[in-house]
Order: C-alpha cells, then sequence, then structure tokens
C-alpha cells in the first residue's frame, strides 16, 4: 500500500519513519502538534509530516535526491533490529532460536550470510551491555555482587542474586520462594557437577514438597563439597529467611543423597532433623559397588 507508515528502529536504536521504502530520521514536533521526520541521506531535504503519535502521515514534503531502497534491504534491516532488541531483551534466549521466531513471521528469503550476520551482531551487542565473562572465582563472585541489586536481574520485581560477603558461592532464590520452603514438611537436596557454572563445583538445588508437587525453590554454586562450605550455605540460607520473613527456617525432614558431608552439615544446622536417603542415589552407589567387584 503507498504511502503507508510505519516506524522502525535505526541501528542506533532511534526511531525512524519509513514510507515507500524511504526512511526518514525525526527532527521535531512542530508547534502545531504536527512532527517532522527528515530523509536519513545527508544531502536530501525530503521531508514528512505525522500526527503526534507517529500513526498518522499527514504529509510529503519534496522529492528525494538518491536512489530508493529496496523492499528487500528495508526488510532486512527491520529483521536485523528486531533480532538485536529481543537479543537484548531476553538475555536467556539464545540468538539461533531469536532469529528462527523473526524468520518464522517473514513471507520473504534471507541469505544464509545474512542470517550469520544477525546472529554476530547480537552476540556483540550482548557483549557491550553485559559484563564480561569473569576469568577466576573471584571475579566471578565480583561481578555478581555489584549486579545482584540492580533492576534488570529482577523477578517478577523480586530480588534473586544473593551474594555472601565472605564467602565464595551464589544463592538464587527470591521472597516468594523463601517463602514457600518454609511451607513445606518435606524438603529435597541434592548437587550436580555437569551444569555447574563455570569456576563453581557444584549447583546445588533446594526443592520442596507441595500439594503433590516437587517445587524448585533455591540453588547454590558451590566451590566444592566440603562440610564447612554446607554449614555456611544452610547459614546464608536461614539468614535471607529471617531477614526476609522475620522467622526462622527450619526443616523437619531432608531428603538427600548419600553424601556424609551434607548429612553431618544438616545435622549441625538443624538438630533433630530426620534424614532420609534418595532410593535412586542408593541405587546408583549399589551399582558403583557391584561393578568394582
Amino acid at each position: 500500500m503507498e504511502n503507508q507508515l510505519e516506524i522502525i528502529k535505526s541501528e542506533k536504536g532511534n526511531d525512524l519513519a519509513l514510507v515507500n521504502t524511504c526512511k526518514y530520521r525525526h527532527i521535531r514536533q512542530r508547534n502545531d502538534g504536527k512532527v517532522k521526520w527528515r530523509c536519513v541521506h545527508k544531502t536530501c531535504t525530503a521531508s514528512i509530516l505525522t500526527d503526534s503519535k507517529h500513526t498518522i502521515l499527514l504529509e510529503i514534503l519534496g522529492e528525494h535526491n538518491h536512489t530508493l531502497d529496496t523492499v528487500e534491504k528495508i526488510q532486512r534491516q527491520i529483521l536485523r533490529e528486531n533480532c538485536k532488541r529481543k537479543a537484548n531483551d531476553t538475555i536467556s534466549v539464545r540468538p539461533s532460536k531469536i532469529i528462527r521466531t523473526e524468520l518464522l513471521k517473514a513471507d520473504y528469503e534471507v541469505p544464509h550470510n545474512y542470517i550469520k550476520s544477525i546472529r554476530k551482531s547480537m552476540y556483540d551487542l550482548r557483549r557491550k551491555e553485559y559484563p564480561t565473562f569473569p576469568q577466576s572465582l573471584n571475579s566471578a563472585i565480583t561481578q555478581l555482587k555489584e549486579m545482584q541489586n540492580e533492576g534488570r536481574f529482577r523477578f517478577k520485581n523480586e530480588k534473586f542474586i544473593h551474594v555472601s560477603e565472605n564467602q565464595n558461592f551464589i544463592c538464587i532464590t527470591t521472597r516468594t520462594n523463601i517463602n514457600l520452603l518454609t511451607q513445606c514438611d518435606d524438603i529435597f537436596i541434592d548437587g550436580t557437577f555437569e551444569y555447574a557454572p563455570k569456576h563453581f563445583l557444584q549447583l546445588y538445588t533446594i526443592h520442596g514438597f507441595k500439594n503433590g508437587f516437587y517445587i524448585p525453590l533455591v540453588y547454590f554454586f558451590l566451590p566444592d563439597k566440603c562440610e564447612e562450605t554446607y554449614i555456611q550455605m544452610w547459614t546464608f540460607l536461614k539468614n535471607i529467611c529471617f531477614e526476609y520473613l522475620s522467622t526462622r527456617l527450619c526443616i523437619h525432614t531432608l531428603h538427600v543423597d548419600f553424601e556424609k558431608a551434607a548429612h553431618e552439615a544438616a545435622k549441625t544446622m538443624f538438630p533433630g532433623i530426620s534424614i532420609v536417603g534418595c532410593r535412586f542415589h542408593l541405587g546408583q552407589a549399589w551399582w558403583r559397588k557391584m561393578e568394582m567387584n
């Protein structure tokens, strides 16, 4: 449709008015409320007027003195900028997935080498917007300490990164999760080494059993699997619980594997606790013993 107005994003993230494959940059809003836009080519004086909400094209002024962009070029720019914006807004989603989602909406073909270029620009944007990858455990702790209170690192407006002042571990949880944890009679804990973040030995998960569901509530990035570290972990979690809810964290039944250090730490922090071994881990231990013999 001729003379259809569309607002797109420039490479710098600014609004551009698009009319008939011609791009116009925002100039100013006039006294009569109309908004003036001028062609993005520096030597071109062609311009347009829109309403204050940038939804209605009111007038086209002047002629362009240059070759106009093709429809394909405009489509690719829109695709690139949409992908870059979503890469910045949703940092947990892989660029390749974002690109696939945007391509499903498109009704035109995009060359493979251009897709590679888009993916590279998305990674470049994330590197500029977010901290460099930490090169050591200490630098990881330092970065997360600085990030833990930033508004963009919140889940449903709740803080979820918690860093101890003097211990080398990270706690991931929210006030809502802690509140639910205090309501669970059965707690399940387990550590995995395969999915631990770089510079940490294990990812330790704490699940609560509520209304027939096993719910992941707390995650810890731990540097080792020593008894003292587990004691510090539980101490930190109890402090968070008291800070958020003004109540003590009490665990009555703990389901855990057969790691002695985890058992001893739990007994130290929760006297009288009932520790229940995990059948799955028991089966694994038996199988390893059978293979050894």
